[in-house]
C-alpha cells in the first residue's frame, strides 16, 4: 500500500480569506515556506510550522495534513 500526503492549507486560507503574504506576516513563517506548502512542493513540514499554522487556524494537524491510502486494494 502506498501513502500519499497532501495538505489543506489552501482550504484553511480560503476560509479565513487570507493570502500567503498576510499569513506570513501574521505567523512569522517565511513567505517561501508558506508558498511551498500551499503549492504542495515540499517533502516535509517542520513541527514548529505545523504548530504555528494549527494555532493560527485553530485546528489540529489532522485538519491540516491529509494522508491518502493509494494503490491496489485501497
Amino acid at each position: 500500500m502506498k501513502l500519499a500526503t497532501r495538505n489543506n492549507l489552501r482550504v484553511l486560507m480560503a476560509e479565513k480569506n487570507i493570502n500567503i503574504s498576510q499569513l506570513s506576516e501574521v505567523t512569522g513563517i517565511s513567505r517561501n515556506t508558506i508558498t511551498n506548502i500551499y503549492h504542495e512542493k515540499n517533502k516535509r513540514i517542520d513541527f514548529n510550522t505545523i504548530k504555528t499554522l494549527c494555532n493560527f487556524f485553530n485546528c489540529t494537524p489532522n485538519d491540516l495534513i491529509i494522508i491518502d491510502k493509494q494503490g491496489k486494494g485501497a
